[in-house]
């Protein structure tokens, strides 16, 4: 059908589309605000179709964009789980207290993500392993983290 785009869905919870919900596109030249219409599997992947875009040329202005949906949509996440979009503006601290900076950006890397750690005086990078993050406490906007010798060093 026309106006049909091709989606990575980041979890499998399916309803949170639900056809009349409000999303946001965000595409390189435009942010727009659309409702779906619906979604479907189709052969292992998930196509949305908006309201109100009906066409190829509707929907190829947004090849690549990101759709946000409100985070009270989420479902609640698994005990000892969270979502990554979370993490952002997290204070990231050594197990021994020193602060390393807040959270800036979670990278999609295509094996681990990794956590953008910026201060006034460096950047850091940590890989989202459970081996490097000892404790995240999302009601507290505090992770604690056990980091190698060097890693530290790497991006000076």
């Amino acid at each position: 059908m026309k106006g049909e785009v091709r989606v990575e869905i980041l979890f499998d919870e399916d309803r949170v589309f639900e056809p009349g919900t409000a999303v946001v596109i965000k595409a390189a030249a435009e942010t727009r605000e659309a409702e779906i219409e619906f979604l479907r599997r189709q052969h292992g992947r998930s196509v949305l179709k908006f309201r109100g875009i009906d066409s190829i040329a509707g929907v190829e202005k947004y090849v690549g964009a990101v759709v946000q949906i409100d985070a009270n949509r989420l479902p609640q996440a698994r005990e000892g789980s969270f979502y990554t979009f979370q993490l952002r503006g997290c204070r990231v601290f050594t197990a021994d207290g020193e602060y390393i900076g807040d959270v800036t950006d979670i990278i999609e890397s295509g094996g681990t993500d990794i956590l953008k750690v910026d201060n006034d005086r460096e950047e850091t990078l940590i890989p989202f392993a459970e081996a490097y993050l000892k404790k995240v406490d999302l009601s507290e906007r505090r992770i604690e983290v056990d980091l190698p010798e060097g890693l530290r060093g790497l991006n000076r």
